[in-house]
């Protein structure tokens, strides 16, 4: 068995190849903090998954994921589709090497190597609520489980665009903004029936839904800002059809934390989520695709236990 030694799933391509350029100097932070580990690289799109799956099964009970949002959400969801223990049971760190790093900002890791390295030795940690989500591909039904931000409609568009020009050798910080500038242009708001908790909350033309447990997502918006990570509720923001004008005068409050003064905009918190729409939306979680509406969303309150900063609070920051 192994325990007590840390399993390091390395993406080597997250941050314009930034792993396999500076995965010496991760390593030697890993013997300056005298961490006994083990690492594997992954070699292709949800190879992380297996990666994480097999780790478990071999006895770790200890995962790290160095790379970006992607790499964190392939990793997780390789925790949870595992049936060797209870995902409670696993202990999951990041060492932030991505590009848009937004998971981590909710938890106060730090990029810098010395610093988030040192931060996975101490092993402070809490559990978090994890999120499973049931969307539709191809006619057949998929899970997959949200460990930050998901989203229909703009968001999912955005997503759509991001992915699409990763594939095509583009990478940095900026891909999101250039994402979201086209899908601004080209999404077209459909009609949304929204049930939380078995309740209809709204029924309408919508612009676009975010659900989170974390904070951050898309390289540092703020859709739900007063996310608790571990309050057993997923936070739901929609903004319903305004004119564009509207939205973009008010594009700001994404990232200041203010989105919800803007009439239009609603908010909820619930535990089971089921939204349909007239017409099959784009789903995304954690910034990956995976199919489309019907979605159905079920919180798994403190499902997974996470390393996290020292300085690191559940408290919503002050606006």
């Amino acid at each position: 068995m192994n325990i007590s030694k840390w399993m390091v799933i390395a993406n080597p391509k997250a941050g314009s190849n930034r792993v396999l350029n500076e995965w010496p100097k991760i390593a030697e932070q890993f013997a300056l903090n005298k961490i006994e580990y083990d690492v594997i690289f992954s070699k292709h799109k949800y190879h992380s998954i297996e990666l994480a799956i097999k780790a478990i099964r071999d006895g770790y009970r200890k995962l790290a994921a160095v790379g970006g949002d992607g790499t964190i959400h392939e990793v997780v969801n390789g925790i949870f589709f595992q049936k060797e223990v209870s995902p409670s049971e696993i202990t999951f760190g990041v060492i932030p090497a991505g590009s848009g790093n937004d998971w981590v900002k909710m938890y106060d890791v730090s990029k810098e190597y010395s610093k988030s390295v040192a931060t996975l030795a101490g092993e402070n940690t809490i559990c978090q609520d994890i999120c499973r989500v049931d969307a539709i591909e191809s006619r057949v039904p998929q899970t997959r489980y949200m460990v930050n931000v998901a989203g229909i409609g703009y968001d999912a568009v955005i997503c759509h665009y991001c992915n699409r020009m990763k594939e095509n050798g583009k990478s940095g910080k900026f891909i999101y903004m250039d994402a979201a500038l086209k899908a601004f242009f080209s999404i077209k708001p459909k009609i949304y029936k929204v049930l939380v908790d078995g309740k209809e909350f709204f029924s309408g033309k919508v612009f676009s839904v975010a659900f989170g447990t974390g904070r951050y997502s898309g390289g540092g918006m703020t859709q739900v800002p007063d996310a608790v990570v571990n309050d057993g509720r997923v936070n739901l923001t929609l903004i319903e059809q305004m004119p564009k004008m509207k939205i973009a005068a008010r594009f700001s409050r994404v990232f200041n934390g203010n989105i919800y003064g803007v009439r239009g905009v609603h908010h909820i918190t619930g535990q089971h989520i089921r939204i349909q729409t007239d017409a099959d939306e784009r789903v995304e979680v954690d910034g990956e695709i995976m199919g489309t509406t019907p979605l159905e969303l079920t919180v798994l309150p403190q499902a997974l236990r996470v390393v996290v900063g020292d300085d690191f609070t559940l408290d919503p920051p002050l606006r």
